[in-house]
């Protein structure tokens, strides 16, 4: 019997913050992940996981999720950008 392999699960980051906004329009408008699935075609354990922030969603998939929630794209974007687990790596130019 082979082990499970564990999933790490950000606390912060772009996923993160893209999985809980996902996740919270998804509720707010009483969808499950399985009608979120019907309007996408996007497995539900995939939707799991990008509402938990282990998938890094494409391009491609923010489009078909947001057309799933019936919101613009930029929207959902947007409200990721604002969300409290929203990280985004900075490169602070080197000092000589």
């Amino acid at each position: 019997m082979s082990k499970r392999r564990k999933q790490f699960q950000p606390r912060s980051g772009v996923e993160k913050a893209f999985g809980e906004t996902v996740r919270t329009i998804r509720e707010q408008l009483g969808m499950s992940q399985m009608d979120l699935y019907a309007k996408t075609g996007l497995d539900r354990t995939f939707i799991s996981d990008l509402e938990r922030g282990v998938q890094c969603p494409s391009l491609r998939t923010i489009y078909r999720v947001a057309a799933g929630l019936n919101i613009p794209p930029g929207s959902l974007v947007r409200r990721t950008a604002e969300s409290p687990h929203f990280v985004f790596p900075t490169h602070e130019p080197r000092r000589s």
